[in-house]
């Protein structure tokens, strides 16, 4: 090497020492100066999302350290993800104190936590501890900065060769999977269980509440479950949701929509509530992805999934599972291989109900949780434990909570196509089905029926389906419910029976003028396709009738 070359060498190692220093001097005076205006002396640990998915498991992470005044929790985004944004805005919705990517190196923090393998890890001091955003390491997804594939969960060799990056793992033979993945994982993982499964466990006993809370009553609850990508349930079958519903009696099923938050993240709220309207009008629950989904599936009867960990955590629970598709992204040897080995599939050629009906938990989903899940009543304190050695702290209290309640999602259903059939002259049946979903029901199966007919509550919004309606109610109690039923008969002449409610049942006005009392549990909708079902079978006359809708039953009485 010549000396002028040399020379230049030493000056640039010198401006880069000389650079790093002031950088390191500039950092310290920053926290210093923050310090100053601090009331809690805490701890600082930083929660590093990258996705939406990855911010929501921080926060139900995080929020399980109670009490502890000597921690404090802070966020930031690193914004390199195709699914980064909203992620900022979604953590400052849920209250939590969000500090800018590009401010991170002036920040004071002891630990940093993430729940995303792909961050940059050179844009961050200290250790750093990595948990599992979904369950094991069983599906391969695009690498962002390649052309190639990854195993999704897996740190770059790159970072756990700088010996500041820990993996929590949920089972021994996960750390068997990523030592022959990577050679670098030797030493960087810890077992802890899987805290989310462990919660979903503990949930088992409130289902009940759950089932209250969203509504679905003494209903089987049908939950269908995607993740994202081209090859996911909701991808291959969009409908399935509405399909569910048109196929399904609406006093019989409830349906329930889980979407990977992946897809709220790239299509946002107002888009799939826009796509998924008329199963919605139908009664689908589709739940947010930062609240509400484990209480479902805890609540739910059956799961139709793919390869995705929602799908995954219902089999490790033992809930009937029915497979819509199985993605080829899963990785061989998983334990996801072996949900995709086992499980039902849900056949296009088959009739839905019939498929419902049969499904059933098998044998093979214990040994599912089994090989997937270790410490499955002490995922929590393992996690706390581990958090507070590296935090060099005393173990603070630790609790497992049940899985909060969902948001109330009780819209009724405001139009119906309804069957009654009568089993004799004192009983009837009535089956409905949601309007809104109409044209996904098989034709077979929508075929003309002796009393079918179409009952719309005035709160419906389309006003086509007013306009055609052959029974009218107002399920609301309101002023003077005669002179509703008339004007509503008025309004629409293809109307031929209108009720509003009143305590305990409703009134009900024909369009040729005959008024009569309605009583019984059921709701106005239902009392009222009842009497239409009594006027249509023969003359008129006091009359009481064993209704069955659903798994239930109520008496029915009409009075002129």
């Amino acid at each position: 090497m010549s000396s002028k070359a040399a020379k230049q060498q030493s000056s640039k190692a010198a401006k880069q020492q000389s650079s790093k220093a002031a950088k390191q001097q500039s950092s310290k005076a920053a926290k210093q100066q923050s310090s100053k205006w601090e009331t809690f002396g805490s701890t600082v640990v930083l929660g590093v999302a990258r996705t939406w998915t990855s911010a929501i498991r921080l926060l139900d992470v995080f929020a399980s350290f109670r009490d502890d005044l000597r921690l404090r929790f802070v966020f930031t985004v690193d914004p390199g993800s195709q699914f980064s944004r909203g992620t900022e805005e979604l953590l400052i919705l849920a209250g939590a104190h969000v500090i800018p990517w590009r401010e991170l190196p002036g920040t004071r923090y002891t630990l940093a936590v993430s729940a995303s393998e792909n961050i940059n890890f050179e844009h961050i001091d200290g250790p750093v501890l990595v948990l599992p955003h979904g369950v094991g390491f069983h599906k391969y997804v695009p690498d962002s900065s390649t052309s190639g594939m990854r195993i999704s969960g897996l740190v770059p060799e790159h970072a756990l060769r700088t010996g500041r990056v820990l993996m929590a793992v949920s089972h021994s033979n996960q750390e068997n999977q990523l030592l022959a993945a990577s050679p670098a994982a030797a030493g960087r993982t810890v077992v802890i269980g899987d805290p989310q499964f462990e919660q979903l466990l503990a949930s088992a006993g409130h289902r009940e509440h759950y089932r209250r809370v969203l509504g679905i009553g003494d209903r089987r609850f049908a939950l269908v479950t995607s993740t994202w990508g081209t090859q996911s349930l909701i991808a291959r079958r969009p409908r399935l949701p509405a399909e569910l519903l048109a196929a399904l009696p609406h006093d019989e099923y409830a349906g329930g929509l889980v979407l990977h938050p992946n897809i709220w993240a790239r299509y946002r709220p107002f888009q799939l509530h826009a796509w998924f309207a008329a199963a919605e009008d139908a009664g689908l629950l589709l739940l947010p992805p930062e609240l509400g989904w484990q209480a479902a599936l805890v609540a739910a009867d059956l799961v139709i999934g793919d390869h995705g960990s929602v799908t995954f955590l219902a089999a490790a629970s033992e809930k009937p599972v029915l497979l819509g598709t199985f993605g080829e992204e899963s990785v061989p040897g998983t334990s996801a291989a072996m949900l995709g080995e086992r499980a039902q599939r849900l056949h296009r050629s088959e009739p839905l109900r019939t498929q419902l009906d049969a499904a059933e938990t098998a044998p093979w989903q214990k040994e599912l949780a089994s090989r997937t899940f270790e410490n499955t009543d002490g995922a929590t304190a393992a996690l706390h434990t581990l958090v507070y050695r590296l935090l060099d702290l005393e173990l603070g209290p630790v609790t497992t909570f049940r899985a909060a309640d969902p948001a109330s999602q009780k819209t009724p259903v405001t139009a119906f196509t309804a069957y009654p059939v009568f089993n004799g002259q004192d009983s009837l049946t009535l089956q409905r089905f949601a309007r809104s979903v109409e044209r996904w029901r098989p034709e077979a199966e929508r075929a003309a029926a002796d009393l079918r007919h179409l009952v719309v509550d005035e709160g419906e919004r389309d006003i086509g389906r007013l306009g055609i309606a052959t029974v009218l109610t107002r399920s609301a109690n309101g002023d003077d419910p005669s002179g509703w039923c008339a004007e509503a008969l008025r309004r629409h002449p293809g109307c031929v029976l209108a009720a509003a409610a009143v305590p305990g049942g409703c009134v009900a006005v024909t369009a040729d003028g005959v008024g009569l009392a309605v009583t019984g549990s059921a709701d106005v909708p239902a009392l009222a396709s009842t009497a239409y079902a009594i006027l249509r079978s023969g003359p008129c006359s006091n009359r009481t009738v064993q209704l069955h809708l659903g798994a239930a039953t109520a008496a029915v009485e009409l009075q002129y």
